[in-house]
C-alpha cells in the first residue's frame, strides 16, 4: 500500500498535491481550452454577428432619405390640354427630386421588433455560456484522463516487474528441484499478459493525449496534478442553484420573450402607421408641357389596413409558438434537474465505490504478502501467489480509475449548476457580452444600439 501512495504521488494523482512551476495545472488548461478553442470562437463568432444584426435596427428610427430622377424621351396626344404646338411632339423630359421620409407611429413594430432581436442576441449570449460549461468539462475530462493513463501505465509496470521478480525467485526454486519445471512456464505465461495490459495502457495513453491535443489545443505537460471541485452540501441545494443558474433554462426564456415580441411584431400591422414626409421634385418638360416645374411638400402620411384576412389565424399561431416556447422551458428545467440528480448520484456512488476500494486494496496488500511468505515457505502454491497478485492489480487498477471519476464527478457537479468556468477563474465578461440586451431595450429601445464590440482576435 505504501509503493502505491508513492506512485500515486509521484504521477500527481493524489489530492492536494502542489504543481511545480512548469507543471500545467487544471485551471490552466482550461482558461486556455476557453480561450483558444475553434469550437467557441465560432459560437463566439455567431453571438456578435446577432449583435452586430441588432444594431442593424437603429435604420427603423432614422429618417430615410432617397434620391431619385429619370432622363428620356416621351411623345403626349393630350389636344384638350396641350396647345397644337406642344400636342403629340415628340420631345426630351427629365425628373429630379429628393423625398425624406421618417415613421412616427408603426403600431409598436420597431419596438417589439428590437426587443425580439434583443432577446435573440441575450439568448446566443446563454448558449455560447453555456457550451463554454461544455467546453470546460471536456477539458477537465481531457485533463483528467492523461493523469490518470500515466498513473496506470505505473501500475501496469509494477505489475511486470512484480511478475518479474517472481521469475526469479520460481527459476531459482525450479533449479533447486523444489519447484517443478511448468511452474516456470506459468510464470513466463502471467509475465507475456502483464506486457500486453501494459502495451494497452501506453496505446490508451497516446488516444488520451491526442483528445487533450484537440480540445485544450496543445500537447499536455510532463508534470500535472488535480484535486476535487467544490460539491454542493445537497441535491436539492444542487438542483436549486442549477434551475437558478441554468444557461440552458435562461436561453429558453429568452425564447419564450422572443416569441412574445415576434407576436406584437405581426400584430401591428393592424395598427396605423404615421410618416412625416418633405421633398422636392424638378421636372423638365414633363407631360408634354415646355419648361421646367419645381414641387416642394411637408406633410403627415396616414396608412391603415382595417380589415385584412387571416388575422385571427395569425394571432392563434402566434398564440401557440409561445406555448411551444413555454413547453420547451419546462422540459429545460426538467432535463437540469436530472442533470443534476444524475451528477449528485454519481458523484456520491464514486466516492462510496473509491472508499471500498481503497479499503479492499490494503486488505488485498496484506493479503499479498502473506501468501508472498508462504510461498517461500512451501505452504503455496505458485498458482496462489499469481492469483493474489492478479487481484491486487485488478484493485488498483479500479482504484486509480475511480481516483479519477471522483475527481471528474465533483467538476460534472459543477457543471450541471453552470459553475464550471468561474469555478476556474474564466469569467463570463472573458468569454462573452454581457446578456442584458433585453433589459436595457426595455429601458429605452434605441439606447440598446450604444454598443462596442471588439473585432475576434
Amino acid at each position: 500500500m505504501k509503493k502505491f501512495v508513492e506512485v500515486l504521488l509521484f504521477c500527481g494523482v493524489s489530492l492536494g498535491v502542489g504543481a511545480s512551476a512548469q507543471a500545467e495545472t487544471l485551471k490552466q488548461a482550461v482558461q486556455y481550452a476557453l480561450t483558444s478553442n475553434p469550437a467557441l470562437k465560432a459560437t463566439q463568432a455567431e453571438t456578435q454577428a446577432s449583435a452586430f444584426e441588432l444594431m442593424e435596427l437603429r435604420r427603423e428610427y432614422l429618417p430615410k432619405v432617397e434620391v431619385f430622377g429619370e432622363a428620356g424621351w416621351q411623345r403626349v396626344d393630350d389636344p384638350a390640354f396641350l396647345s397644337p404646338a406642344d400636342n403629340n411632339r415628340v420631345g426630351d423630359r427629365a425628373q429630379i427630386g429628393v423625398n425624406a421620409s421618417v415613421v412616427l407611429f408603426d403600431g409598436y413594430r420597431r419596438a417589439n421588433l428590437v426587443y425580439a432581436n434583443a432577446a435573440r442576441v441575450d439568448g446566443n449570449i446563454f448558449r455560447m455560456l453555456d457550451a463554454s460549461e461544455t467546453m470546460a468539462l471536456n477539458a477537465a475530462e481531457a485533463y483528467i484522463d492523461v493523469i490518470r493513463h500515466r498513473s496506470l501505465i505505473q501500475v501496469a509496470r509494477r505489475n511486470v516487474a512484480t511478475h518479474q521478480r517472481i521469475a526469479r525467485q520460481v527459476r531459482d526454486l525450479v533449479d533447486s528441484g523444489r519447484l517443478p519445471s511448468s511452474d516456470a512456464l506459468t510464470i513466463d505465461d502471467r509475465i507475456s499478459f502483464a506486457k500486453l495490459a501494459l502495451a494497452d495502457v501506453q496505446r490508451g495513453l497516446r488516444d488520451a493525449e491526442a483528445r487533450y491535443k484537440r480540445v485544450i489545443g496543445r500537447a499536455p505537460g510532463p508534470k500535472m496534478h488535480l484535486q476535487l471541485g467544490p460539491v454542493p452540501r445537497s441535491l436539492d441545494a444542487l438542483t436549486q442553484k442549477a434551475i437558478k443558474n441554468s444557461y440552458r433554462v435562461k436561453f429558453a426564456q429568452t425564447q419564450i420573450d422572443q416569441s412574445q415580441f415576434e407576436a406584437e411584431v405581426g400584430l401591428s400591422e393592424a395598427r396605423p402607421k404615421l410618416t412625416l414626409n418633405a421633398g422636392v421634385t424638378r421636372d423638365i418638360n414633363r407631360n408634354g408641357l415646355r419648361g421646367s416645374r419645381t414641387d416642394e411638400y411637408l406633410g403627415v402620411g396616414m396608412r391603415w389596413t382595417l380589415y385584412q384576412g387571416g388575422r385571427k389565424a395569425a394571432r392563434n399561431a402566434y398564440a401557440q409558438h409561445t406555448q411551444r416556447a413555454l413547453s420547451e422551458r419546462a422540459v429545460a428545467v426538467r432535463e437540469v434537474a436530472e442533470l443534476a440528480a444524475l451528477s449528485w448520484n454519481n458523484y456520491h456512488s464514486t466516492a462510496e465505490r473509491n472508499a471500498m476500494l481503497k479499503r479492499q486494496l490494503r486488505i488485498n496488500g496484506l493479503i499479498v504478502e502473506v501468501y508472498a511468505d508462504e510461498f517461500a515457505a512451501a505452504k503455496r502454491t505458485l498458482l496462489d501467489v499469481l492469483e493474489v497478485e492478479r487481484a491486487r492489480f485488478n484493485v488498483e487498477f479500479q482504484k486509480v480509475s475511480s481516483d479519477a471519476g471522483l475527481a471528474f464527478g465533483s467538476y460534472r457537479v459543477l457543471a450541471a449548476g453552470s459553475a464550471l468556468a468561474q469555478h476556474f477563474g474564466v469569467r463570463n465578461s472573458e468569454i462573452t457580452m454581457e446578456p442584458n440586451f433585453q433589459a436595457r431595450a426595455k429601458n429605452n429601445p434605441t439606447g440598446v444600439f450604444d454598443v462596442t464590440i471588439e473585432p475576434l482576435k
